[in-house]
This record gives structure tokens, sequence and C-alpha cells, in this order.
């Protein structure tokens, strides 16, 4: 795991080179390299994973007309190794870096890219093409930043080390109100104008001039469609199908020269992983939890229940309110732009603990978005139960649930009630944003943001959802939310948590094979009824406590409420004081005042967007606009 950045310009020298490369240590802190020949530089930080003596980059071929810096790890590199041996090879180290220069001299860019498995973000200056080329994995699970400014094309694995090459540093306003939408901005948009994240599953050509042209070479909408054709239908098979291949992929992403083990958080899908780890390792793992002081946001028992059932080496951390607070502003200031989703902060923290026993860990992350483990994919189904409602009775219950403040429904599941009254009325697709949109809805963005800073941003939010009209409303949803909120949220969330702590975050339910498993199988085979992630808990239901199969989802939670209330509230109010808004100029000062005074004032619980609020107005300090 490591930290890239680069330029083509015959303006930046090496010390520009450097300078920016040094931005990125806590992601590479082992060891340094770079590459110059103007008008090309290229910039390296390691963090060593595999090949601990011989793997520096930046690397090069046999006659160094090809230069490669890679940050990522490529779990098939030794077949593809294999492979390029018995074609004539010679490769002088056991580095995944070296396999793909090879495989891109002997294949090409696009076919070298086809047959990568793995999680990376590289760049390799073809000398002879006199063209760099510079891609991102499958799923976006490694980032990529980019820009073309005045003097030429530059790029880099975060944005701290590119803003030093801004021409003028602007706000989005897409990526404002994408930000004010979701609690975090998705691939290609970022919160600067003119400013680039390459999006999952595609390529720059950029050539010696700095011009560049934007390619994709994994279409996974091409691929969910096709799949239509293709269906797992018989469930025995499909269950043996996804145990064989999530076997594999743990087994693969296990390799490693340095200590690892897992983030066991006690739900399903972290069990799991730790579980099978336990079957294919010779000695106990390492498996790392945290719990909470605070017993509505504590899932360490649960965890607990699973590392003794797998004989884990486990450790808990149990937190108070100011083991979090401590790390806030570190948390959110790596993020480098607004990033809204609280469970950043314990995510920091746990990864932080792991980080004094191992240097990687697996995790359980994506398995909701591609088996069905989330409450919203249950939409349908509740506004299905809904309708069986009488009529008259349906708008008895729907004015008394309007009488009562969400902040006073304490209960889960008159909340729950009350959210699916409320989406009762939409078609599927509103039903898709409103819940996607974690943050303001476009009506609540007419009343925040002032008239020139608001931006519809309905059409991007729904973008994914139309690529494939042919698809069923659920699979349109799966497919949204891999695009969407996997890349923008919770893969940035891990990357980010991870690197600060130099650690290396690794999602064996991520390999292109499982995903293509996953929108193969019929949606009844996910979700029946109530049971969400079906399949998964049939599957592996001999590794776990027969309690873990029952839990219910909770996450990473935060007391934010209190919170506002208490520890953060001199400062909150600081950041939304009405002449700090004015002179901003881009809220509605009165609008956000409504809200402090409805949450702080017990009528409405409002944590959430005064959350949105205040990671933006820091991340807004800290830029100096």
């Amino acid at each position: 795991m490591c930290g890239i950045n680069g330029f083509v310009s015959p303006k930046y020298s090496k010390e520009d080179l450097l300078k920016s490369r040094d931005h990125l240590q806590n992601r590479g802190p082992d060891e340094e390299g770079y590459f110059y020949e103007s008008p090309v530089g290229l910039g390296h930080r390691r963090l060593s994973i595999i090949d601990l003596s011989s793997g520096t980059q930046p690397m090069y071929n046999e006659d160094s007309s090809l230069v490669i810096v890679f940050n990522g790890e490529i779990y098939n590199f030794k077949k593809l190794r294999a492979e390029l041996i018995k074609d004539g090879h010679k490769f002088h180290s056991e580095s995944d870096t070296e396999v793909i220069l090879k495989a891109y001299q002997t294949y090409g860019l696009d076919i070298c890219l086809e047959k990568l498995e793995g999680m990376f973000a590289f760049a390799i200056w073809d000398k002879r093409k006199k063209k760099l080329f510079i891609a991102r994995d499958r799923f976006g699970e490694k980032p990529l930043y980019y820009l073309k400014n005045s003097h030429g094309f530059v790029f880099a694995s975060e944005l701290k080390a590119l803003y030093e090459y801004f021409d003028q540093k602007k706000l989005s306003v897409t990526g404002l109100n994408l930000y004010f939408s979701l609690t975090y901005i998705p691939a290609p948009y970022t919160i600067y104008e003119g400013v680039w994240k390459l999006e999952a599953g595609h390529y720059l050509e950029v050539d010696e001039n700095g011009n560049y042209s934007n390619n994709c070479y994994y279409n996974l909408g091409a691929l969910v469609k096709e799949n239509q054709s293709r269906q797992i239908l018989d469930y025995q098979h499909a269950k043996k199908m996804l145990r064989e291949q999530l076997f594999a992929s743990v087994e693969e992403r296990m390799l490693a020269d340095v200590p690892l083990g897992a983030f066991l958080s006690g739900g399903i899908d972290s069990s799991i992983i730790s579980a099978i780890m336990a079957k294919i390792s010779n000695e106990p793992i390492k498996t790392f939890s945290i719990g909470f002081h605070e017993k509505a946001y504590d899932e360490s028992e649960r965890a607990a229940l699973v590392a003794t059932h797998i004989g884990s080496d486990h450790t808990l951390h149990m937190l108070g309110h100011e083991d979090l607070l401590a790390v806030v502003d570190e948390s959110l200031a790596y993020f480098d732009e607004p990033f809204g989703d609280s469970s950043a902060i314990p995510t920091m923290i746990v990864a932080k603990k792991a980080k004094g026993k191992v240097t990687v860990v697996l995790t359980g992350d994506c398995a909701d978005e591609l088996f069905g483990g989330y409450e919203k994919y249950l939409g349908n189904y509740y506004t299905d139960k809904w309708n069986t409602i009488p009529y008259f009775l349906r708008r008895f219950i729907e004015t008394g649930l309007n009488l009562i403040p969400h902040n006073n429904l304490t209960n889960h599941e008159l909340r729950k009630l009350k959210k699916v009254v409320h989406s009762a009325s939409l078609t599927a697709e509103e039903r898709y944003i409103k819940l996607t949109s974690l943050g303001f809805s476009e009506h609540e963005k007419k009343y925040l943001l002032v008239a020139s800073f608001n931006q519809s941003q309905e059409e991007k939010l729904s973008h994914f959802y139309h690529e494939n009209p042919e698809l069923d409303e659920m699979q349109k949803t799966f497919y949204s939310d891999v695009k969407l909120v996997l890349e923008g949220d919770m893969l940035t969330k891990l990357d980010r948590m991870c690197m600060i702590n130099s650690l290396e975050g690794r999602v064996p339910f991520l390999d292109s094979r499982i995903v293509d498993i996953s929108f193969r199988l019929p949606y009844e085979f996910k979700i029946e009824g109530k049971n969400k992630k079906k399949i998964l808990k049939d599957t592996f239901a001999d590794l776990l406590p027969l309690k873990t199969l029952h839990f219910a989802k909770k996450g990473f939670g935060l007391p934010l409420r209190l919170w506002f209330k208490k520890e953060l509230k001199e400062e909150l109010l600081e950041l939304l004081d009405k002449n700090f808004l004015h002179n901003q100029g881009i809220f509605n000062a009165a609008y956000i005042h409504k809200l402090l005074e409805e949450h702080m004032g017990n009528k409405e619980n409002h944590s959430v967007k005064l959350w949105t609020l205040f990671v933006f107005q820091k991340w807004f300090k800290r830029q100096g606009f």
C-alpha cells in the first residue's frame, strides 16, 4: 500500500515532485522514490507489504523504456507471474508491481487491466509512446485525483498533494451540492472546481503535452445487463459457488509478508470473513473490535462471542465519549474535503488500535450492497404491507405520526413506521433518491443554500438507477449503491481511516468474481420477506454461533445529538454563527438557525444535518477560503 503522485509538464521541477510526494507520508512511511525526466515526474511513498527487500518503486523494465508507480495490491499476481514466466519473461523481484509492468508490456493496457484482480491506482510512463497511463481499480478501492492546469497535467493519491498545483482554489458548486445531499462527494467530482477523481474502472491516457482522454475498461453496467440472461436459479448451486469463491478471495487477500488480522464488529459480514480466515490459517488470527461504554452503541459482546467461537486472538478497546472526541479533528482533516459519514470516527480508532499489532486487516465491507443488508432495501416490502391497511386507517395513523416531533419518537419501530409512511406514496426511484440522500433533500437544499449555490443533483443521484432500464427496481438499487455509495462513501472511509494509520485494509467481498455472482442471483436469494442477506447467512451458518445469525444490524453509531448539546455545542455555534454564515455567502442563516433552535429545544433531532454542516464548516475554515 502506497501513495503515488506525478505530472506531465515542462514547467515543474524535481523539487515540485518531491514536495508533493512527501504530503503522502502516511500512505507510505517505509520508503520513498521518484523518477524525473522532464516533462514527466513520478513520485512514490511505500508501505511495505509484499517483497519487503526488492519491491522498491518507481520500477523499470529491462531497458528502462517503461516506468511504473503503483498503489495497492494485486491478489492474483502469482498466477499472472507464472503465465508471464511461461511466455519467457524473467523477474527480478517477487512483487506484484513488476507483474503489472510486464503484463502491460506483454498484453497492452486494456488486456492487462482485464487480468488484474485487486485494488489499485497506478501510473505507467511509456517512453516510446510518449504517453502516461493512469488506472484505477474496478470498484474504486484506491483513490486517484487529477487536474489539468495552465502548466500541464498533475495527479496524486490524495488532494493534499495537489494543493500547490491549483491555478485557483475555487469551490465546486456541483461538489458542494452533492456533499449536502449525500454527505460525501462521489467520483468524478471533488469539492474543488477543476479537480477530479478518476472514476472506478477507468484509465487516463496523457500525452507529452499534458492533454488527456478518459477511458472505461470495466463496464459493470454491461456485466449486470448480461447477467440477467445468466441467472443462477438453483439455490444450492448458488451457495456452493459463493462459498468457494469467498474462501478463495479471503485466501488471496491473506497473502502478505507482514502481520495481518481482521476487523471484527460482531456483525454477519465481518464475522464471516474472520471465520473463513480462522479456517484457512494455521494459527489463531488476530481480530480487533471496539466497544462503547454507552450500551446503545456497543457491539463488543457480539464480537467477543464470534472471537471465542473461531478461537481468534481478540483485542477489544472500550471507548468513552472522550476517546471519540479526541480524534474528530484529525479524522476529518485527513479526508481533504468534506466527508460527513460520522462512522469514520470509530473506524479511525479501530484502525489505530490494530496498527499496533498488524499492518494489514481484512474487513467485511461491501456485503450489504451486494447481498441486501440495508434496511432501505426493505422499502418495497414495507410499502406493500402499508398499502394493505384500509385507507381511512392509514390517514389516521399518518396524521397522528405527523403530530409527534421526530425527536420524541424514541421507539425504534415508531421511527421506522414514520419513514415507511412518508415513503409509501413515492415511486421506487424517488424512494431510492430519498433514502440515499442522507444529508439534505433537494427540497431542503433550496432553504439551506443561497440561490447562486443551489443546484439540483437529482439527475446525478439517479444516473446509475437509469443506466440499465431493463433491470427490476431492486437490481437498479443494488447496482446504484455499488457504483455510487461504495466508491464515494464506504471505500473512501476505509481507505482514509486505515491509511492515516499506515494500515492496509482489504475487502474480500469486493472480489470481481463475487460481484459477478451477486448480480446473477434472484432478489429472493438475497432478501426473503424481512430476512436480509439470506444467502450469506445460509451459506456460512456452519462457521458462526447461532446467535450471530439473528443479530440486528447496528453499525458504528455516534451520540451526535448529545454532543451538539454538550461537548461540541460551543464549536458548533461558533461555526454556524450568523456573521460567519453571512460572510461565507453560501448558506441561508435563518434556515440553519431554525435547525439549531429545533434541535437544542428538543423539538426535532437534526443530528445528521448539523453534523453535515459541522464537517463542512470545519473544512472551510481549514482551507482558508
